[in-house]
């Protein structure tokens, strides 16, 4: 008998073939009945299993890697998760948080802790050698999408810290391959001025657009970049993380458990529907994830913005 789901399976099968929505991990619990409706026996094998059947259904042509924020995921990791999902599905992966954090704690001889600065932090080599090397072999290539670069809020910031990581990032992102695709989330409201986005199209990155706690609207990031002379990178990339004005902690208070859509975010969609919109007019993919902090539940978030977008492309294409 088939699996009944909560969603409008043939709604999502309209959306373009270069827009892809996915969610922030995919191995919730509270998402039984609706996402996941087999027996796993076990969570532990719900958790190794899942992945499978999130990637049957249509709306998901991607998932976000976030754990690999914590820690470079292993080969074999990489080979189960490729094993599961379809030829045509890509996931996004976030980067060790080891080469994007520009500070490290050491403890000192006599037991104080103190921050000093990270001699991983932009390190082409360390990327390279130890996340990178994990995702450039065959069957693993095939299913990689953009990797993201999490840069956390870096509190203020003068023109003369702002120039050197601006150096640092355009050398480190001089140094990588080209055949896979890169994307920056700052979470700096400051560093969103031009010479930011003149280093991502010199490398062919691209901004990560992400409605976060303390960043500015999804709309102001779009008109920084536009201001800027625009993003060049055929691809566009956006992270629906939390309600802005709202803390990590109080999100999670405040939508747990993910199994219903509790607070709908109009301006947030609307930005998401502009961005894609933008997107295919100029024939560049994108990726939208979702997060479970944003309005409650992600899946139900990504079927209401997939929807209202099919709808505008059919109006505007006279269907």
């Amino acid at each position: 008998m088939a699996a009944v789901h909560a969603f409008d399976l043939e709604a999502a099968a309209a959306l373009p073939p270069n827009l892809r929505f996915g969610t922030s991990t995919w191995t919730y619990e509270d998402w039984k009945g609706s996402i996941y409706t087999r027996d796993y026996g076990s969570a532990a094998a719900f958790k190794r299993e899942c992945l499978a059947e999130y990637a049957e259904l249509p709306w998901f042509r991607t998932v976000g890697i976030d754990h690999s924020f914590y820690g470079p995921p292993t080969e074999a990791t990489l080979d189960r998760y490729a094993s599961q999902v379809p030829a045509d599905f890509r996931w996004v992966s976030k980067v060790w948080k080891a080469l994007t954090v520009p500070t490290r704690e050491v403890t000192l001889a006599d037991g104080r802790k103190v921050e000093e600065p990270s001699p991983d932090f932009l390190d082409p080599e360390l990327f390279l050698r130890e996340f990178l090397a994990r995702y450039d072999r065959d069957g693993i290539r095939e299913h990689t999408g953009p990797f993201i670069f999490e840069f956390g809020a870096f509190g203020r910031t003068t023109p003369a810290w702002r120039a050197d990581f601006y150096a640092r990032l355009d050398a480190f992102l001089a140094a990588l391959p080209t055949s896979f695709q890169y994307a920056t989330e700052i979470r700096t409201p400051a560093l969103l001025e031009p010479a930011y986005f003149e280093v991502l199209n010199a490398h062919g990155a691209t901004h990560c657009f992400n409605h976060w706690s303390w960043m500015p609207p999804l709309v102001d990031q779009m008109r920084a970049s536009a201001a800027a002379g625009g993003l060049a990178a055929p691809f566009y990339v956006a992270r629906l993380l939390t309600p802005l004005r709202t803390s990590y902690r109080d999100s999670v208070q405040r939508f747990k458990p993910y199994d219903s859509l509790k607070e709908p975010h109009e301006g947030m969609r609307r930005d998401v529907v502009r961005l894609a919109l933008r997107a295919m007019a100029r024939g560049a993919d994108a990726w939208v994830l979702a997060n479970n902090r944003m309005e409650g539940n992600s899946p139900q978030t990504i079927e209401a913005i997939g929807k209202r977008i099919i709808e505008r492309l059919r109006r505007e294409g006279g269907d």
